[in-house]
């Protein structure tokens, strides 16, 4: 089969996005396509021309559009196409999982995430993001499941990926009401262990540290740039604490801060978005 009778066979939607998610024109329009003159994009091009039944051509490329240019929607059409030629590609279920809840379109996110677990019952990214599918989704029973199951695969050796999943554990269970249980998981967290020292294991680190008592609220975002993606992840969890603890006045502000950047696809961005909707249903 030729590259180009593929497309023939799958027509995912480049106007509205699910879930009142931005047209595909005002996407473009926030995060600039660089076109076809990328070397990578020039160079899969070319091997998908050359072999275009290569399912793991397709990955590939969908990888490559949304890591570099966040154009999710395009990666997801990639993906499809792959999945057209390799129907149980685990894979594939998995990376147009994710990508479909980038853009909010967390129902099919969890069913392509579902799939590629049943596939791939050790792959440990598939759980993470179906643990974050279901949490976007209110669906803290699922959420826990999967996060504990992420768990369990990841054992003792990876602290980078315990912290990550602990966190995320932890605000499933608080928002599920077992406040108990998500307070035993910061016994395994303790102030020393040493992480990557990146934005990201470094906000998941210390917002665990503000549930251990171990840092104050304003620590989080001190010195953070609002407009950038630290303050996207620190700031959502931080929202969590506050509406814990019964000042949702006060997580609201710091909800509305983060959905004032450009970080639009990050889910502490949408976890935001999505709580700021309900809040407002509430409030209505």
């Amino acid at each position: 089969m030729r590259s180009n009778d593929l497309r023939q066979y799958i027509e995912l939607s480049t106007g509205e996005f699910s879930d009142e998610m931005s047209s595909m024109d005002e996407q473009v329009h926030v995060f600039a396509e660089v076109g076809d003159d990328r070397p990578e994009i020039i160079d899969l091009d070319g091997q998908i021309q050359e072999s275009p039944t290569d399912a793991t051509l397709y990955l590939k490329k969908g990888i490559a559009l949304s890591r570099a240019t966040l154009h999710h929607q395009q990666a997801i059409r990639e993906f499809s196409y792959g999945l057209l030629l390799d129907p149980f590609n685990a894979q594939l279920y998995r990376w147009r999982g994710h990508k479909h809840l980038n853009v909010r379109e967390l129902n099919e996110g969890c069913a392509d995430l579902e799939m590629a677990v049943r596939l791939d019952p050790n792959d440990w990214d598939a759980w993470y993001h179906l643990g974050l599918g279901h949490y976007l989704s209110h669906d803290f029973d699922r959420a826990e499941r999967a996060y504990r199951r992420c768990l369990e695969i990841t054992g003792v050796s990876d602290n980078n990926k315990i912290i990550a999943i602990t966190d995320w554990l932890y605000m499933t269970l608080m928002r599920n009401g077992k406040p108990d249980d998500a307070n035993a998981l910061l016994m395994n967290i303790p102030e020393d262990m040493e992480h990557e020292d990146s934005w990201a294991y470094r906000a998941y680190f210390n917002r665990l540290m503000l549930y251990k008592g171990l840092r104050e609220p304003e620590q989080l975002i001190e010195g953070v740039d609002p407009s950038g993606a630290e303050f996207v992840t620190a700031g959502y969890g931080l929202g969590n604490y506050y509406f814990w603890k019964g000042d949702k006045s006060k997580a609201r502000e710091i909800w509305e801060t983060v959905v004032s950047g450009s970080f639009w696809s990050a889910f502490g961005y949408i976890g935001a978005e999505i709580e700021l909707q309900g809040m407002d249903v509430a409030d209505g």
